[in-house]
């Protein structure tokens, strides 16, 4: 009589999902790590990477601003390299000289770089900013650009400083694990599953194991 407690060998397929969050939850200056760009570049001095050095210098002469040439819907964009939830953007205005030019600036955030990234959603609208001051728009938005453009008007877009404040998105990545068991068990009865599963906790297996799959391997029959 065969033995009915022959061995039946099993796969045990796990899907693990784990999610990568930074060390702290704190909101940054995001844009301190970024990578920046402009419609222009009104001289060497001015370019688009002196709106994120960390330094809210005002003076034109500072050298710590970005300026464009007087373009027709001139924009600044920076790419944050990774998509983050913004609560806000706070914006350092020029100093020395002509604080109205970023009247009518729209801050847009999102995803897309369809139109230098003009064309994702709208944050805000800088009805103005007093010379050498700061403003903080509160934008509660998701998105790795962050742009901001005059429409419709030849104007210098200057940005002494541009802080973004936020914290990263969390990147879910997938992973499948294949165990092999061989056992004289049923290991497709529920209970003897839990027990296995169980003991994978214990020996310190990732416990964000979210989906899991058991296939019997077909038997293969030995020549006699």
């Amino acid at each position: 009589m065969e033995n009915s407690q022959r061995p039946m060998l099993l796969f045990l397929g796990i899907c693990i999902f784990s999610l990568q969050w930074m060390l702290t939850h704190q909101e940054i200056d995001v844009a301190l790590g970024g990578i920046a760009t402009q419609s222009s570049v009104y001289s060497n001095y001015y370019q688009a990477y002196f709106a994120i050095d960390g330094n809210r210098a005002s003076y034109f002469n500072s050298h710590s601003c970005s300026c464009t040439n007087s373009d027709y819907n001139p924009w600044w964009r920076v790419d944050l390299l990774a998509v983050y939830d913004i609560s806000n953007v706070i914006i350092t205005n020029r100093g020395d000289c002509c604080p109205e030019r970023i009247n009518g600036a729209e801050i847009h955030i999102g995803n897309s770089l369809l139109n230098n990234g003009n064309n994702n959603p709208r944050c805000d609208v800088i009805a103005s900013i007093p010379g050498g001051a700061s403003a903080n728009y509160t934008c509660k938005m998701r998105g790795r650009y962050v742009t901001i453009i005059i429409p419709n008007v030849s104007q210098y877009l200057t940005l002494c400083e541009v802080e973004i404040y936020g914290v990263p998105v969390p990147v879910t990545k997938r992973a499948f694990l294949r165990l092999k068991f061989n056992s004289s068990e049923d290991l497709m009865n529920p209970t003897m599953m839990d027990k296995v599963l169980q003991k994978m906790i214990t020996a310190n297996v990732q416990p964000s194991v979210l989906h899991i799959r058991w296939t019997k391997e077909p038997e293969v029959e030995t020549e006699t």
